[in-house]
């Protein structure tokens, strides 16, 4: 590991990291404003956070691909087209897999329409359940943890990371509107000319596919990068929400 590496690695876990991403994203922004708006190809992986987005992006030559580049610049403008279409020609990307447009899926799609846009799906509970254990490893990573503020709050009030602390009317909440927002995201991907929903279960069955859809070779099939959490705790939920509220919904995509 480089020195660089080692030194950002502790500087993360220290309040010194909200003051230096916020002049590190200041300037990236600046940057992205001055570029001039141009047509570049991209295809896109966008399905939310734990769907298997690290993996497509280092499925890819990562000379031309990506895993949520710009995050937090992105995060303060992801509802500003103008900047959207700048990022994309600054980034000059072939692929890129970024979960956080995930809440923005119809705008997002409906802006890039001539690109593919690439929705991997999981079981909602197993989704949910994912969530909830990788949180409390990105808390330990982190002092500053900035997409639970641009993102995950716009979902719902409460952090994942207190989710076994809450009430149980707190907890049915929560589950809730993750439910809901599951079923926001694909139901828009549905909708979408150039949207394809693929099962992350099935992804090595399509690799043909997610080659075809991302135009680009994969070269990363044996040592391609997966998350793996050692810690995980089971997880259903359908043990905090009434299952039959939301059967016939999620059937429509096969779960």
């Amino acid at each position: 590991m480089g020195l660089v590496r080692k030194a950002k690695q502790v500087l993360v876990r220290t309040p010194l990291h909200r003051p230096l991403l916020e002049v590190q994203s200041a300037w990236q922004t600046a940057r992205v404003k001055r570029t001039p708006i141009r047509d570049v190809r991209t295809a896109y992986c966008i399905s939310p956070h734990k769907t298997g987005t690290t993996f497509i992006a280092h499925m890819f030559d990562q000379a031309v691909s990506a895993h949520e580049p710009l995050h937090h610049p992105t995060l303060k403008h992801i509802q500003d087209s103008d900047f959207l279409r700048r990022r994309k020609a600054y980034l000059d990307l072939r692929v890129e897999a970024s979960g956080f447009f995930a809440y923005v899926a119809k705008d997002f799609g409906e802006l890039f329409p001539e690109d593919n846009v690439v929705f991997m799906i999981r079981d909602p509970s197993e989704w949910i359940g994912s969530h909830l254990n990788y949180a409390p490893v990105v808390a330990r990573r982190v002092n500053y943890i900035f997409g639970r503020n641009f993102f995950w709050r716009r979902i719902t009030p409460y952090d994942a990371n207190d989710f076994y602390d809450l009430t149980d009317q707190q907890q049915h909440d929560y589950v809730t509107a993750m439910l809901h927002f599951w079923l926001k995201v694909y139901g828009e991907a549905r909708d979408l000319p150039n949207g394809h929903i693929i099962r992350l279960n099935e992804a090595n069955d399509n690799i043909e596919l997610l080659e075809h859809l991302f135009a680009q070779k994969a070269v990363n099939l044996k040592t391609g990068f997966r998350r793996v959490n050692e810690e995980k705790k089971p997880f259903s939920a359908w043990d905090y929400v009434n299952k039959e509220d939301f059967a016939d919904a999620i059937a429509e995509f096969g779960y």
